[in-house]
């Protein structure tokens, strides 16, 4: 039985190859527990969640690939016929209906069922009830709990957030990802818990009034900085702890510290790039920790908080689960992204307050949901899509318990011969292009790498390329020269050459900031920081101080960074 045994150095494991990658992984004791804990169980048998066929990086592309959340199109809700921001796009097979269709009372989603046939694979069968039932255009709360966040992807509890995905309990934040419980944010990743006034920084928290910030906490009027813990006025710093007026990790009296910020140019994008030179060379050479873990215990991973024996990444308040990206709160879970307290639930994508569920995409404050997909408040359903408050579902089918568990039973054991049950559903099955989702940042692909894998590509993205009214050398240089114009302008991408523009609350931060406004476009800014990040994956290396081998999510490359064990590091900084 499943036991608090440490999941992360189980000493019995087996080793598996990837059938997709054919790369060897290693499957412990305490894995298959896990597994055989989440098995659904029908008329007192339980059916046995076989081990996975793909590593976990193969299994986070797979889940990633189902994942839309940057790429929006306008169309019309397919109900109402009002014209609607969305994730999908407007020549996708299924209906979209706007949000407030979606949950309203003028449609049925158990009218869309179909009897389950024996005859077919289970699959097929889904993919026909998916190519029917209407879809959410966009996952988020807006008009419910959150206001006017109607260009956001999973968010929730917001207020005045736009282009922002994957966040909870944000105000005024623009072009953000995970930034929860933060407010006045822009170009961030990872930014949370209290931060405020923040523009282009990463995996942090409790920051105030600062930029170009990585892996830092509780900092304000900070400039560009990374590993900083309590520090204040320091400007190209790192590894410093509860420092004032420092800059590139030298001490400055007040007097001094006030009169460099000007010299530095720092309200011009040519005075930042400078800076940014100056600052790359500074933190090569300081020590870094083999992973950026903070009040963890026994966990694996980078950009973990406040954890338990937890294999992860971009992960909070986690306890004894295993390959967690992006969430919050998952207990005794497994193969989550972007999941809030989700309870043994194993190979899911936004399953928040999910209890007992496999296999299921954005099925919030559901229990024993089983290969379905945006099912809300319900329970012991399979195969179904857009449920409210049901149970007892079978392919949006409506059965008592008794037949529920008894045709349960059978398409569970047709899967197992089919030897689809216990995995995800397949990239080939996801709506969007490959190019339109999460896996395209992570695992980069080409149209033929993709094309030739079965997966879909899309031609047609929405982006426009020559349209600007004003070209990249005329955008001005210093933010002291821009006007309130720039809004109604159309600029270019210096780097894909995509157009883009400006809002006016995006420019009042600048603004208020002084900070210069950006020459790439929202995409590409997304791309640049998530380079800034050490990539998800675990190296054994030795510490450079002690030589004793650790794990660590830098890679053992000649001329690489300097890093230490957590006990040298700690030494060494303190």
């Amino acid at each position: 039985m499943l036991s608090t045994n440490d999941l992360l150095k189980a000493p019995c494991f087996a080793r598996h190859i990837c059938k997709n990658c054919e790369q060897q992984f290693k499957i412990t004791d305490a894995d298959l527990a896990f597994y055989e804990k989440v098995s659904p169980q029908f008329n007192g048998k339980k059916y046995l969640i076989a081990p996975p066929t793909l590593c976990p990086e193969c299994r986070r592309q797979r889940k990633l690939a189902w994942r839309n959340e940057r790429i929006l199109y306008q169309r019309s809700c397919n109900l109402c016929g009002k014209k609607i921001v969305s994730v999908h796009a407007p020549d996708h097979p299924y209906p979209v209906y706007c949000n407030a269709c979606w949950w309203g009372d003028k449609w049925n989603p158990l009218s869309f069922g179909i009897t389950y046939d024996a005859s077919r694979p289970f699959f097929e069968q889904y993919l026909d009830l998916f190519s029917r039932v209407p879809q959410r255009a966009m996952v988020n709360d807006d008009g419910v709990m959150s206001e006017n966040c109607a260009y956001t992807f999973d968010v929730a509890f917001s207020k005045n957030c736009y282009l922002c995905f994957g966040m909870w309990k944000a105000q005024d934040c623009y072009y953000c990802r995970i930034c929860d419980q933060s407010k006045f944010c822009v170009d961030c990743e990872g930014v949370k818990l209290g931060s405020e006034l923040v523009y282009e920084s990463v995996d942090s928290q409790r920051l105030y009034r600062s930029a170009f910030m990585q892996n830092s906490e509780n900092c304000s009027d900070c400039f560009f900085g990374f590993d900083l813990k309590g520090c204040t006025d320091c400007i190209a710093c790192g590894g410093l702890r509860q420092k004032r007026f420092y800059i590139l990790n030298k001490p400055y009296s007040e007097e001094e510290y006030r009169k460099r910020p000007a010299e530095f140019r720092l309200t011009s994008r040519s005075g930042l790039k400078s800076l940014q030179s100056q600052f790359d060379i500074l933190i090569r050479s300081i020590t870094r920790k083999n992973m950026n873990l903070q009040n963890c215990e026994e966990c694996l991973g980078d950009h973990l908080f406040n954890c338990r024996k937890v294999l992860g990444y971009v992960t909070t308040n986690a306890e004894y689960s295993k390959w967690i990206d992006r969430s919050d709160g998952p207990i005794w879970s497994y193969d989550q992204i972007q999941s809030g307290s989700p309870q043994l639930c194993y190979e899911c994508i936004t399953v928040d307050n999910g209890y007992m569920n496999c296999f299921c995409l954005y099925c919030n404050q559901s229990h024993y949901a089983i290969y379905s997909d945006n099912c809300l408040h319900s329970e012991n359903l399979l195969g179904c899509i857009s449920l409210r408050r049901k149970k007892y579902c079978i392919l949006n089918m409506q059965y008592t318990k008794e037949e529920y568990e008894k045709l349960a039973e059978l398409i569970v054991e047709n899967m197992k011969r089919e030897g689809t049950f216990g995995e995800f559903f397949p990239i080939s099955f996801s709506p969007y292009g490959y190019n339109e989702t999460n896996a395209a940042e992570s695992f980069p692909l080409s149209e033929e790498e993709v094309k030739r894998r079965g997966w879909k590509w899309r031609q047609d993205l929405p982006y426009t390329i020559g349209k600007e009214t004003l070209t990249s050398s005329a955008l001005p240089d210093n933010i002291q020269d821009v006007s309130d114009s720039i809004i109604h302008e159309i600029l270019a991408c210096t780097g894909c050459k995509r157009n883009y523009t400006i809002i006016q609350k995006e420019l009042d931060f600048y603004h208020n900031l002084n900070l210069p406004i950006p020459e790439y476009c929202p995409n590409c800014r997304n791309q640049h920081r998530l380079k800034r990040r050490n990539p998800q994956q675990l190296w054994k290396r030795p510490c450079m101080k002690c030589n004793k081998e650790m794990d660590t999510t830098y890679s053992p490359r000649p001329g690489g960074e300097i890093v230490y064990c957590e006990k040298c590091y700690l030494k060494a900084i303190y």
